[in-house]
């Protein structure tokens, strides 16, 4: 690494109090190098929300070498480093501490994720299932996960679209993404930077009254509204400023 980071390097987002505030009570060099491996495995995946095993840090070589542990020395160091960091509230762990327990980043979208997929994000343990009346049709129908979503609304998957929509689950939740992907669709305008220039507007002047409505993110906006001029040419000015076609 003398020669410092290669052109096209890959990068990895990380939750901004880990590098404030959450750092400065970080006191174990150990926990903090498991905790910034666990993300980076985290983000690695194309799904959401992503999750990986205590048995994958177990077996992952630079684990064992930052730790400088193996067998069960290093399963107890990768267990203590956990342990620690689900206290903080890093993490969450899904499972009842085996090799198989699932380990996740503790963010809103993920606890949500967890809750519809029938686990209590607080406890780790599984909810007993309850029968539903559903309202209509739509809302009876599986969700999709945001990447999906993009994939059947917008244009094929490439991996830094991946990563965007992973970046933007990070701070977004979950239905105000599936919103934004459905309100591109409709104005037929096939661009990761519009749905994230609708998210940037959402941020900035309040989250969408619908969603706070009905909750499922599944409802029609009012496509005028969306696609107001100005908000389309203030899109397209952008665009133009950055050098897009």
């Amino acid at each position: 690494m003398k020669n410092g980071f290669p052109r096209g390097v890959q990068f990895t987002p990380v939750p901004d109090p880990l590098l404030a505030s959450l750092l400065e009570e970080i006191d174990s060099l150990s926990e903090l190098k498991l905790t910034l491996r666990v993300i980076h495995a985290l983000h690695r995946q194309r799904k959401v929300p992503s999750s990986i095993s205590r048995d994958e840090l177990y077996s992952d070589r630079t684990v064992a070498a930052m730790l400088g542990a193996s067998g069960e020395d290093l399963e107890l160091a990768v267990d203590a480093g956990l342990a620690a960091a689900v206290n903080r509230g890093v993490f969450l762990i899904v499972g009842s501490e085996s090799s198989t327990d699932r380990i996740f980043l503790n963010t809103e979208p993920v606890k949500r994720a967890l809750a519809r997929q029938g686990f209590d994000p607080e406890s780790g343990a599984e909810r007993a299932k309850r029968h539903e009346t559903w309202p209509d049709t739509d809302a009876a129908l599986p969700r999709l996960n945001a990447v999906t979503f993009y994939e059947q609304n917008i244009a094929p998957i490439t991996p830094t679209v991946a990563d965007n929509i992973h970046a933007a689950l990070e701070q977004h939740p979950e239905d105000e993404v599936l919103l934004a992907i459905r309100t591109a669709a409709e104005a037929n305008v096939r661009s990761w930077n519009y749905i994230a220039a609708i998210l940037r507007r959402w941020a900035t002047e309040g989250r969408p009254e619908e969603l706070d409505d009905e909750g499922d993110g599944t409802t029609r906006r009012d496509l005028q509204k969306d696609r107001s001029d100005e908000f389309y040419e203030e899109y397209l000015k952008r665009q133009r400023a950055r050098g897009a076609h």
